[in-house]
Parts: C-alpha cells; sequence; structure tokens
C-alpha cells in the first residue's frame, strides 16, 4: 500500500524555503474553490481589436463575417469556346448546323466588349468575361469555320452550359464566420478572398512568468554548488500557458529578494495582462504601486500559499504560485489556468475529465484538495506514479491524468472510483 500524505512547501524544487517544515504560512485560509472565485473576480475578457489577417490564424474572431460581394465578380467561360445565345441554337444538329457571325476574340485578361447581337458569336478563352447576352459556352470542337466569318455550331446547349456565373459560389449576404469562431488558415483564406485586410478579434493574453529562487539555475548553464537544480518551473508554467492558448514572456529566475522581484515586476507589468511568479508570495508587499495584496493559504496538494496583487493604472494581475514543479503546475491548472481562459472568453474551467479507479490508497488531509500525477490505462485503473512529495517534471511526464482527491475524502481506499483531469498534451489516457 503506498501512503501519499498531502504535500506541502517542504520538497521542493531545490530553492524555496521550506516553511511548513516549521510553521504554517501567515494568510486567509481559502478552499481551492474560494481561492478560485476570488481571483476569477480580478480578471475579464480581453478587449478585441483589429488586427492584419496574417496575424489572426489561432485567435478568437469577435464579429460575424458576411459577404458583402458576389463571386465570382463576373460571368466567366469554363472553357475555350464561342459564347452564344442558346436560341440561336434551338434545331442546329450536324447535319443542319446553326451559322453564326463571329464578331471577334476575347481573352481572359480583355474587357467583355460590347453585347452579342442575336445570330452572332464571339470566341472566349477559359476564364474570360462573357458579353452580356451570352447565356451559354460551345466548345471550340463543336464549332467549324464557315463562309464569309461564320462559324457553323451543329448542337443545341443549355442555359449558362459551361458559363461560371456572377455570384453563382458566393453570393452577397452569405454568412462565412461567426463570432467565437478560432480562426485558422483557412478562415484567413476566406477573409482575403472577400477582400478583408483587417479583422476584429480577441488577442492572446499576454502572460509573463518567472521564478524566485536563490539555488535555482537556468537550464544551459553550469552547477557550480551541490544543493543548486536546473529550474524546470518557468518552462514548465510557460509550456503551459502557451498550450492555453497565452503569449508568454518567460524571465527564467529571479533572485530571492524583495527589491530584484519588484524591479522585475515592475519592468514588465506594461508588457503583461497576467504575471505569474512562482515562489514570489512573501514579497509582494514590498512591490510598490501593488494595489488590494492578498494572501491566502489554500488547501491544494497541501495548505500552500498563493497571493495576488493589482499593479499600476492598469491594475494587471499578479498572481503567485507555490514553489516546486509539480506544486506549481497544479496551482497553475487548478488557479491560473481558469484566469488565461477567462481572458481568453473561455470556459474558466474547461478541462477533459474522465473517471479513473484508484489502484493504491491515498492519504489525504481534510480539507485539502489533492491533485495526484497517475497513469490511467483504458480501462480504467489508475495509478499513482510518485511520492507526495516528490517535485520532480520526470514524474508529471510519466502521468497522463491528475486523480483528483476531494477536500473532505481523507483516506481514499484502493478501487474508489475518482474524477481525473487529463493532461491534455498528447498522452491521451484512452490509448494506454
Amino acid at each position: 500500500m503506498a501512503s501519499f500524505a498531502p504535500m506541502t512547501n517542504d520538497g521542493v524544487e531545490g530553492d524555496a524555503p521550506r516553511y511548513a517544515a516549521f510553521s504554517r504560512p501567515a494568510g486567509t485560509a481559502r478552499s481551492l474553490e474560494e481561492e478560485r472565485a476570488f481571483l476569477l473576480g480580478k480578471v475579464q475578457h480581453m478587449r478585441p481589436f483589429a488586427m492584419q489577417i496574417l496575424d489572426v490564424p489561432g485567435l478568437v474572431l469577435c464579429e460575424d463575417i458576411v459577404s458583402d460581394l458576389d463571386l465570382p465578380l463576373v460571368t466567366t467561360a469554363r472553357v475555350d469556346g464561342y459564347g452564344v445565345r442558346g436560341s440561336d441554337l434551338v434545331g442546329a444538329t450536324p447535319l443542319n448546323p446553326a451559322s453564326l457571325h463571329l464578331v471577334g476574340s476575347i481573352r481572359a485578361a480583355d474587357d467583355p466588349g460590347r453585347p452579342l447581337v442575336a445570330g452572332a458569336t464571339v470566341r472566349v478563352e477559359a476564364g474570360a468575361i462573357v458579353p452580356e447576352g451570352v447565356d451559354a459556352v460551345v466548345p471550340l470542337t463543336a464549332g467549324a469555320p464557315g463562309e464569309d466569318d461564320t462559324i457553323l455550331i451543329g448542337t443545341e446547349t443549355r442555359l449558362f452550359q459551361n458559363v461560371r456565373r456572377a455570384g453563382s459560389e458566393l453570393s452577397d449576404g452569405t454568412p462565412l464566420l461567426r463570432a467565437g469562431d478560432v480562426l485558422t488558415p483557412r478562415s484567413v483564406a476566406v477573409l482575403a478572398e472577400v477582400g478583408l485586410d483587417k479583422v476584429m478579434v480577441r488577442p492572446r493574453p499576454r502572460v509573463v512568468v518567472f521564478t524566485v529562487g536563490e539555488t535555482l539555475v537556468e537550464p544551459g548553464r553550469a552547477l557550480t554548488a551541490p544543493q543548486q537544480r536546473y529550474d524546470a518551473t518557468t518552462a514548465l508554467i510557460t509550456a503551459a500557458a502557451r498550450s492555453d492558448g497565452a503569449t508568454v514572456y518567460p524571465l527564467g529566475v529571479v533572485a530571492a529578494d524583495p527589491e530584484a522581484v519588484a524591479r522585475v515586476v515592475n519592468d514588465q507589468q506594461i508588457r503583461a495582462d497576467l504575471i505569474v511568479a512562482v515562489g514570489a508570495a512573501p514579497f509582494v508587499d514590498a512591490i510598490p504601486g501593488a494595489r488590494d495584496a492578498d494572501e491566502a493559504i489554500v488547501g491544494l496538494n497541501g495548505q500552500v500559499s498563493v497571493a495576488y496583487a493589482a499593479l499600476g493604472d492598469n491594475q494587471t494581475p499578479l498572481v503567485t504560485l507555490p514553489a516546486g514543479v509539480i506544486s506549481a503546475y497544479v496551482a497553475y491548472l487548478a488557479l491560473v489556468r481558469p484566469l488565461v481562459n477567462t481572458l481568453n472568453e473561455v470556459d474558466p474551467l474547461a478541462g477533459d475529465r474522465v473517471l479513473g479507479r484508484l489502484t493504491e490508497t491515498v492519504e489525504s488531509e481534510v480539507g485539502v484538495t489533492q491533485y495526484v500525477p497517475a497513469v490511467r490505462t483504458l480501462l480504467g485503473a489508475t495509478t499513482p506514479v510518485a511520492a507526495a512529495d516528490s517535485q520532480l517534471a520526470w514524474d508529471l511526464a510519466r502521468a497522463n491524468v491528475l486523480a483528483i482527491i476531494p477536500p473532505n475524502a481523507g483516506r481514499v481506499e484502493a478501487n474508489t472510483h475518482v474524477d481525473c483531469l487529463v493532461l491534455g498534451d498528447g498522452t491521451d489516457p484512452e490509448a494506454r
């Protein structure tokens, strides 16, 4: 039997102070749902604005698009042939062909010229605009030269045969795209086809991400002390926010110093719609100009500290996450992803869930919601992949779900069914 006791702020990614080992951090005690509701009350949808169509794939359209023109704009010939009035060919046969006076020829790049009169024909190139009066095109092979600039045509024709009529493929007033559609490269082509170079969209929220730590080292640099460890959290939260539709600016590791944190925050808020700072809760009060500062102790994989502040005139929200790869990721999914979704005007709680059956007993603290990295098989058997105090990205990589232990569950026996949040990044639990 494995024991999965609730995680605390110790056992983090090599750098964060082990607050929980000595005392519980100060702050307002809130449940996960209460803290989520508190934070959601601080953000609104991103305001739409007009953007060049080449920059909009992946964004949400904020207006209905209706065609204001006919396509094709003009009536053209589908084949090389002779433009005719169909009434002139009534009764024509190979033995008794109609004789039509040839009045000229029209290339694809030419203007259509004068209207075609009865008893006449005009030679047209495929794609050429047909003159007024032409209601069909006879292929070249169906005509033969006659005397005195005439063309002999020994077949009847149908109305609009071999003619692409103006507005026959897309007419003025046709709905093309709807507000709320996610724009694709094909959508961009539709916009261009009807002459639009800009469209109203909801921009991707801009999210700044950094991690506070003294012993963390950014990947690519050398470890110079035994207590140092590479920072995986910034990369994880950056990738998660990008997959949720945000434009993310990762800053890496910031020193655990109030002035350093304040300087970074003040420099970055001008380009941010949301700032996510891992392990920065102790420094929020020291940020000049921070308003409505709030620190809460949230029952989420232990008792973790989550802080909030509004920054500057735009009241840019700053949210801190607990240190440690798994702790920060769980807090991101539970608290920050709903904010990113709201900015994107998506259901805050969007995310696939499936039912799983625990294969091991899980210990959980009453009042704490526990997200346990686990592997769920095709038949639903759900096995935790790490000890409760693990903070390894490797344990997240091996998991395809987070088994959710509700706050009042306490000890959850093996074979109990629990909700599982699907880690929707290519690790499909139904494929195992």
